[in-house]
């Protein structure tokens, strides 16, 4: 049976393939945004592959969403250890073994801050790699075949919840469209005194340069405009601020804020971006979500995934505003007809490129 993105990264993880893990579920964030498992294996990877700011990020969101993970708990400990902050790594093991005395992982870790705790030590046993001993690892994971029974259970299991998706997913819609409550783990989410006194940096390459104000600017508008579901519009002041001078602090709260974007959809994007806006500037709109009209041409379709051109604004033949690379997994692409598309948008070397999360033919209905 096929395998969710999510079931592909728990292999990945156990294989150790940490950045095949990474580029595959970093994509999927509007998707997993409430899956606690979904942030820990991408923290985990971002461990292991030296990424602290994405490592930082991403776990403690899966804190959030599982304050008492013990995996959880351990890697951000890990994590706190490898920047030699050993005293948030005590308080997490120790906090740990209140409720699970045994663990044998947490007491390794509280070993190694006693004989290894000084900066040099750190330093050392970051350089050697050893430091990797006091990630936890990935879980034993189930063979690939299961006996038929559990099969026709599954299939079952997968009718009934594609029967019940819509109409629960309508309902959910229905609540957001009446009342959109407050996000109060956005407005937890402050910039420290030290981190509003000196929140940018001259050390560094960047694109963008902001001045103390500016930065700080910045950071409050993606606040508030989480908080009255702009997600498009919190996410330019996102990538604004990772893309500019501000202070690593600064960023990797960026990052974190940068999680509460939600999945897109045809009735609630807002602030989106034109095609001239996205083409002259890329990375400013990363992680975006357009809806465009147009047509595809050039289309090609290779193992369920469908790579296409998407002529923007040349639904009705009369005008081409551009032409944007676009791509589609499990999702029919229609030839020479006027479409309204929704995706994602995407930086690359090569300039810009569109996800695409839901495509429909004008004159009909939209997805609902």
């Amino acid at each position: 049976m096929p395998r969710t993105a999510l079931d592909r990264a728990e292999r990945l993880f156990a294989a150790g393939r940490h950045g095949d893990l990474i580029s595959l579920l970093e994509p999927q964030v509007p998707i997993y945004r409430e899956s606690h498992r979904f942030y820990y294996l991408l923290g985990s990877a971002c461990l292991r592959v030296g990424d602290a700011g994405g490592a930082s990020a991403y776990l403690k969101r899966a804190l959030q969403l599982d304050p008492r993970d013990r995996d959880t708990i351990l890697a951000l400990a890990a994590l706190d250890l490898r920047r030699g902050e050993t005293e948030s790594c005590v308080e997490a093991c120790l906090g740990l073994l209140d409720e699970r005395p045994g663990d044998a992982l947490a007491r390794r870790m509280l070993d190694a801050v006693r004989k290894e705790g000084s900066p040099e030590s750190l330093a050392r046993l970051v350089e050697s790699g050893r430091i990797a001993r006091f990630y936890p690892g990935p879980r034993r994971m189930p063979p690939f075949v299961m006996p038929s029974i559990i099969v026709v259970l599954a299939v079952a299991a997968a009718i009934l919840a594609a029967a019940l998706a819509r109409p629960l997913f309508e309902l959910a819609m229905a609540k957001i469209a009446r009342s959109r409550a407050p996000r109060p783990e956005v407005a937890a989410l402050a910039l420290d005194p030290g981190e509003r006194s000196d929140p940018v940096t001259t050390e560094g390459a960047f694109r963008y340069l902001l001045t103390k104000e500016q930065a700080l600017e910045s950071f409050e508008k993606a606040k508030s405009a989480f908080q009255s579901y702009r997600d498009n519009a919190a996410l330019v002041e996102i990538n604004r601020l990772l893309g500019s001078n501000a202070s690593e602090s600064v960023k990797e709260k960026a990052r974190t804020l940068r999680l509460f974007v939600g999945a897109p959809d045809f009735r609630t994007v807002r602030d989106a971006p034109s095609f001239s806006e996205l083409a002259a500037d890329p990375p400013l709109y990363e992680g975006c979500a357009v809806v465009w009209k147009g047509m595809a041409a050039n289309v090609a379709e290779e193992r369920g995934r469908t790579e296409f051109d998407f002529l923007v604004g040349y639904e009705e033949k009369k005008r081409l505003e551009g032409i944007a690379r676009a791509s589609a997994e499990g999702i029919p692409i229609p030839v020479d007809r006027p479409l309204e598309i929704l995706a994602v948008a995407r930086a690359t070397p090569d300039g810009a490129r569109l996800d695409v999360v839901a495509v429909h033919e004008l004159g009909q209905a939209a997805p609902r």
